[in-house]
């Protein structure tokens, strides 16, 4: 990374103008926003923002960061006093070197590749010409039978041999060669001679490879969907950075492969995808759509302005290249780079891409379940029947090619063996019920210790064994249906019953692929062999197929600390990123024995106090909004719904009752969040079993969200086109609770029945909330510390102040995303109801959004003088 201390500051820019704003008007919070976002990456530093949706903030994100990463590439050097005459001029012209390469440490790598890429167009334009000009001739080299025995010796040299697995270097235990020497061997492995950048001598020449083309500063941009990524790519297309900044979007080979045989033959699996491809590389045949000249990928790189996953689909389609590697190649001279978060967010996902995140700065976008997003990456699961077909097919693999091997690979192959026994004799043993344990605990348990899982973990991935697994099982499942094929052509009879009794060809057909065997056993041995994270659990658990090991990360802080030392700068963006102090506590926790010794050693950037954290209001007036809570019923029932009074069918009438009168006072749709489905099916019974769900009905549609229903969105749609208003009953944390548009007509009233907090029967949410709880720390809170217990929230029994915390931010962070479906544009008007009392309590309202509440405390409100608010809000003129 450059050191900011020595580099020229830049202004920051005070209107929308400076910053290519592409609309004729920005609002006010839209130029502050791009203000204190630029400021944030010139400084280095790590940014929270919280703008609401309708407020423009992609625009915002893309003016913003791309007006400082143009002024930063265009970033002048500090000027070095150069006037001492006395010295040789060779002298001095060192010194000018040497601040050239100070001020652009890239600019001779750049400079090597630009001269490799310019030698390799110019050679194969030649020889294209040449084949050309020879036409004919060429082809009448080889005759037709020479053609044939060349064919004849290349199949008979061993078909097996691309199925070992190439000799494998432990590490360099017994042999410590220096990391030049190691580049060098894995290149002769890989065919070809590495290019070492610091070697300047050799490293020009045609003969030395491809040189790694430098990485220039850019910004990565993360979101969740791939939808939201697209639109984000759209957002560029319509500034004027369209123009003068090359923008990249990085996608799965599901998404980007342009092979139709290669993806008919996945059958639609991304796993089986992957596998195909990766064998075309190494076998026999290799694929039409990756070239083996240079010059088709780097005409499509060079193509490339600003292209989303479609975009580079259909050029790869147009070009007849591999989309999905020309992205990858287009990323070092890119501006921008797309890309989902599982891309980000995992440090050997971004090595397995080529992506380096030095220098250059990162903004995740839907940010509020970053913390969630990290530790489901960082988390892999293994059942029993997986185990199974792993051991049977290591086991047949090894049996085959043991005296074929090289090196350390017996070894390790072996040690892999023993180890999926072990696990095999552990699941086999295991009782019914959950348990929780450490890693350590489990390895010890399971008669695993004394195996260094660490070394089995690097070995399967650096020697690439889970490839040569696949291509076995699927030459073994070929030629087992050939047999089957030829003994059912031979005897019909036999067939017949062989089907009478176990067809013999379905019972050796394992009942999970083996390529989606060998990725679950990479992702869990990848996980159980890192002895550096902490917070990590065993939940082992009986499920569908038989007992299933779970392994859990309960601390996200190590993983985002290697991003956030590699990155320039982060953001943090969002609709609803409140409450923000639970996501600082949980990402960057105050220094302890236990973090890793890279956050001892630059604990500047991992400091929680220099987190910056800002929040807008919302861009409409505030006579467009109206929150409030209701503290009882219509028949003075009060509104308290904890887990223990939420089945109540007294207080389940009350809020049928209460929803039927607000939908007498409400325009339009109205949009009701439950805490599951399982009380919104119960209470739907309820309603209509008392004539609730009838009366409700005469007002407005009512339109139910099931697990698994069809297109519940599209039917509430229609109803409120068709009617104009309808019902629409969802779910907290379901489909439709993030990322819909209930903008206008579709939500002019939002209701939360009930506080959703999350259920404490999970194992994993309990060893989650124990661990920061014996951690210490707790967020900045009015009520942090205090050791106050739980019951009045009505959340079980007592918690520590940091685990509360966190329980009720969890719970706070679904609502907010729920309440956030209303509302979405400037002209836009709508009344948000809580019916549940707790939502006026402190700790809970001050945990909502600041454009809901705009500062002021809620108080629990009786239903009549609450129901007169939300008739006398819908009475206003909105036009004005």
């Amino acid at each position: 990374m450059a050191d900011l201390a020595q580099e020229q500051r830049l202004d920051t820019p005070q209107t929308a103008q400076e910053f290519s704003f592409p609309l004729t008007a920005a609002y006010g919070i839209q130029v502050e926003f791009m203000q204190r976002l630029f400021e944030t990456l010139e400084r280095g530093e790590m940014g929270i923002f919280e703008s609401p949706t309708g407020t423009g903030k992609s625009l915002s994100i893309i003016c913003g960061a791309l007006t400082w990463l143009a002024r930063h590439r265009a970033r002048a050097p500090a000027e070095l006093s150069d006037d001492d005459a006395t010295r040789p001029e060779w002298v001095r012209a060192y010194e000018r070197k040497q601040r050239q390469l100070q001020a652009d440490p890239a600019a001779e790598a750049r400079a090597r590749y630009e001269r490799w890429e310019s030698r390799v167009r110019r050679r194969e334009l030649g020889e294209a010409r040449a084949r050309r000009q020879a036409g004919r001739q060429m082809g009448r080299v080889t005759t037709a039978a020479g053609r044939k025995r060349q064919a004849d010796k290349a199949d008979g040299a061993s078909d097996d041999e691309h199925m070992v697995v190439a000799e494998y270097d432990s590490g360099g235990e017994q042999a410590p060669y220096a990391e030049s020497v190691r580049r060098l061997l894995a290149a002769r492995d890989r065919g070809r001679i590495a290019y070492d950048s610091d070697d300047s001598d050799c490293g020009d020449s045609e003969e030395s490879g491809e040189p790694e083309e430098p990485s220039l500063p850019k910004v990565f941009y993360a979101s969740r969907t791939h939808s939201q990524l697209q639109q984000f790519v759209g957002e560029i297309k319509r500034t004027a950075f369209a123009h003068t900044m090359r923008c990249v979007t990085l996608g799965s080979r599901v998404q980007l492969c342009t092979n139709d045989q290669v993806r008919g033959s996945a059958r639609a699996s991304a796993q089986q995808l992957t596998e195909r491809c990766l064998e075309l590389q190494q076998g026999k045949q290799r694929c039409a759509q990756l070239p083996a000249r240079r010059t088709p990928m780097l005409d499509f790189r060079d193509a490339l302005r600003v292209a989303d996953i479609e975009d580079l689909a259909g050029a790869g389609r147009t070009r007849g290249v591999c989309a999905y590697y020309g992205a990858r190649a287009a990323v070092a001279s890119a501006h921008v780079v797309a890309l989902p978060y599982n891309m980000l967010l995992s440090q050997s996902a971004r090595a397995a891409m080529g992506i380096s995140l030095r220098g250059s700065v990162v903004v995740v976008d839907e940010a509020h379940n970053l913390v969630d997003t990290i530790l489901g990456v960082h988390s892999a699961v293994l059942d029993a029947r997986t185990v199974d077909v792993l051991l049977d097919l290591v086991q047949r693999y090894f049996s085959r090619y043991w005296q074929r091997m090289r090196g350390s690979n017996v070894v390790y192959v072996r040690m892999t063996l023993a180890l999926l026994r072990a696990l095999r004799k552990y699941m086999q043993a295991a009782a019914a019920g959950t348990r929780v344990k450490r890693v350590g605990e489990f390895l010890q348990d399971a008669r695993a210790d004394h195996i260094n899982v660490f070394k089995v973990d690097r070995y399967l991935r650096e020697s690439r064994i889970g490839r040569k697994l696949n291509m076995f099982a699927e030459r073994a499942g070929d030629a087992a249906k050939r047999t089957d094929h030829a003994a059912k052509r031979t005897d019909h009879a036999a067939k017949r019953a062989d089907h009478a009794t176990e067809p013999a060809a379905h019972a050796a057909e394992p009942a999970v692929a083996p390529a989606t065997a060998v990725a679950a056993l990479e992702a869990f041995i990848e996980c159980v062999g890192r002895p550096d994270r902490t917070g990590a659990r065993i939940v082992e658990r009986q499920g569908t197929h038989g007992t299933e090991l779970a392994y859990v990360l309960l601390d996200a802080s190590d993983a985002f600390a290697a991003l956030r030392l590699e990155a320039r700068a982060v953001v943090l963006a969002g609709g609803t990123m409140a409450p923000t102090a639970d996501v600082v506590a949980q990402l960057l926790p105050r220094p302890r024995s236990a973090l890793c010794a890279a956050a001892e050693r630059d604990d500047a950037r991992l400091d929680p106090a220099r987190v910056r954290v800002f929040a807008w209001g919302h861009v409409i007036h505030a006579s467009h909004m109206r929150a409030l809570v209701l503290g009882s019923g219509p028949t003075g029932t009060a509104l308290r719904l904890t887990h223990a009074e939420q089945r109540d069918a007294a207080r389940m009438r009350e809020c049928g009752l209460a929803l039927a009168a607000l939908c007498n006072v409400v325009p339009g749709g109205v949009v009701v969040f439950f805490p599951s489905y399982a009380l919104l099916a119960a209470m739907l019974r309820e309603w209509r079993a008392c004539g609730v769900a009838e009366r409700i009905g005469r007002r407005k549609p009512l339109v139910a969200e099931a697990p698994g229903c069809g297109d519940v969105l599209a039917e509430y749609v229609a109803a409120v086109g068709r009617e104009g208003g309808a019902v629409l009953l969802s779910v907290v944390g379901g489909r439709l609770s993030e990322g819909i548009n209930f903008s206008d007509d579709l939500g002019r009233a939002v209701v939360m029945v009930g506080v959703p907090f999350p259920s404490l029967a999970s194992p994993e949410l309990c060893e989650r909330l124990a661990y920061y709880e014996s951690l210490g720390l707790v967020p900045d809170s009015d009520e942090s510390g205090s050791g106050r217990k739980s019951e009045s929230l009505g959340i079980g029994s007592a918690m520590g102040p940091r685990a509360r915390e966190m329980y009720e931010a969890l719970c706070m962070r679904a609502v907010n995303q729920s309440i956030g479906r209303a509302i979405r544009h400037q002209r836009d008007y709508a009344v948000v109801v809580f019916m549940d009392a707790r939502y006026a309590e402190p700790r809970i309202a001050r945990k909502l959004p600041r454009w809901i509440t705009d500062g002021r405390p809620l108080e629990p409100l009786q239903f009549g003088p609450a129901l007169a608010q939300v008739a006398a809000f819908f009475k206003q003129d909105f036009s004005v």
